[in-house]
């Protein structure tokens, strides 16, 4: 490991240290706080209640402002409802939070429209087929996963391809691709480091698999007009450390860990690795998901054949982003590019659909302190091994799964 790797590393488990102590809430309960949010879950009824998921942006209890929280309503909350203001009860169990409210102690608010609101309006009203603009919404626009219909929800839970539903380097990368383009080289970088930016504050929620691909794709294009070798693992830490600094409670979500490990997988396994594209694309799907596997094992089953599935659906989901960004560089107001964009999608929703029919989980017995031992030990024997040596802990650690699946 070299000194600038060394360095980034270091700074990473302390801003880890401090995120930690700083957001590992103990478990209590309050009565009658104020709390006003942001609905981001669907909204499920149920005989006598209803459930949701909601993003706190403001409360008495400062500690859980910026986190979400499960909202069980005794009553029926509208459909419709986006922003929320309750007076209700609060528990914190093993840093988890709930609310409960009664439904005449919560009032429906109007936001605030924004950018981000105009386009994605824009989108649905001239997109028309409702179907498909769910699955819009949620590729470019990070909305929910949850609001995608049940069956769409169910083919990419099944396929182990819903990471191609969350927006992070694909999505950032697609913007700056386009975009660099459009000008002759260094002015175009700075284009599309501009277009990165924009894209990330304005457009999307600020989440932990698009604030690390921009940061590193960010940083990636400031080395190249600096005329300086971008040095990926450097960065990746540099990414996590900002992240955590910046958003503390991350520490705790899934979403930042599986982003960020399945990243470090990729950049250990090709690092220093002969071959040509197409085998680098099947070693970084394959290790991306030996990565993240042990993890989401601890609560969750895996799909070994979407180490197969990705690739292969590749070229789609790269015209579906193209089209989603030259959409976006038309302020959602030209309608063949949407046209394409939702045409390219439902090919997409079409293919998901179709691979879960030969899609199977398994269901691995494993335990936290396992999962980051099995994740640790690999990426360790990655950045040490060369070659296609790689191999092997990938190979290892997808076998140990298996063994604990039967």
């Amino acid at each position: 490991m070299n000194r600038g790797e060394l360095i980034h590393l270091l700074l990473f488990l302390l801003a880890l240290a401090l995120s930690y102590y700083r957001s590992n809430l103990p478990s209590f309960k309050e009565r009658e706080i104020y709390v006003k949010g942001t609905i981001v879950g669907d909204i499920l009824r149920e005989p006598g209640y209803t459930l949701t998921r909601i993003k706190i942006e403001e409360s008495e209890i400062e500690e859980i402002e910026d986190r979400k929280a499960t909202l069980k309503v005794y009553g029926y909350l509208p459909v419709e409802a986006k922003e929320i203001a309750l007076i209700g009860d609060v528990s914190v169990i093993n840093n988890r939070i709930f609310l409960y409210a009664k439904g005449n102690d919560i009032d429906i608010l109007t936001p605030e429209r924004t950018l981000r609101d105009v386009l994605m309006d824009r989108y649905v009203r001239i997109s028309g087929d409702k179907y498909i603009t769910h699955l819009g919404l949620a590729f470019l626009f990070g909305q929910p996963r949850e609001l995608l219909p049940s069956d769409v929800q169910r083919n990419f839970l099944n396929t182990g391809l819903v990471h191609l539903l969350v927006v992070s380097g694909l999505h950032v990368g697609t913007v700056a691709l386009v975009l660099s383009k459009m000008l002759p080289r260094f002015q175009g970088m700075k284009l599309a480091l501009i277009g990165i930016v924009f894209y990330t504050v304005f457009i999307v929620p600020h989440e932990p698999p698009v604030l690390r691909a921009s940061i590193m794709l960010s940083l990636i294009l400031l080395s190249l007009l600096t005329f300086r070798r971008p040095n990926t693992l450097a960065i990746l830490f540099f990414s996590g450390t900002a992240i955590l600094l910046a958003y503390p409670h991350y520490v705790f979500s899934y979403s930042f860990w599986l982003s960020f490990v399945a990243t470090a997988y990729i950049i250990l396994a090709i690092k220093n690795l002969e071959a040509n594209t197409k085998v680098k694309t099947l070693v970084a799907s394959a290790s991306a998901f030996t990565g993240v596997a042990p993890l989401i094992s601890t609560f969750s089953g895996i799909s070994p054949l979407s180490v197969i599935f990705t690739p292969l659906l590749s070229p789609v989901v790269l015209l579906y982003s193209l089209f989603g960004v030259l959409s976006l560089l038309t302020l959602m107001s030209f309608p063949p590019f949407i046209d394409m964009f939702n045409l390219v999608g439902t090919v997409f929703e079409s293919a998901v659909g179709l691979a879960s029919h030969f899609s199977f989980k398994l269901y691995p017995q494993v335990g936290f302190y396992e999962a980051v031992l099995l994740t640790f030990a690999g990426g360790v024997s990655l950045y040490l091994l060369k070659g296609y040596s790689k191999l092997i802990p990938i190979a290892l650690i997808n076998l140990w799964l298996l063994f604990r699946a039967l």
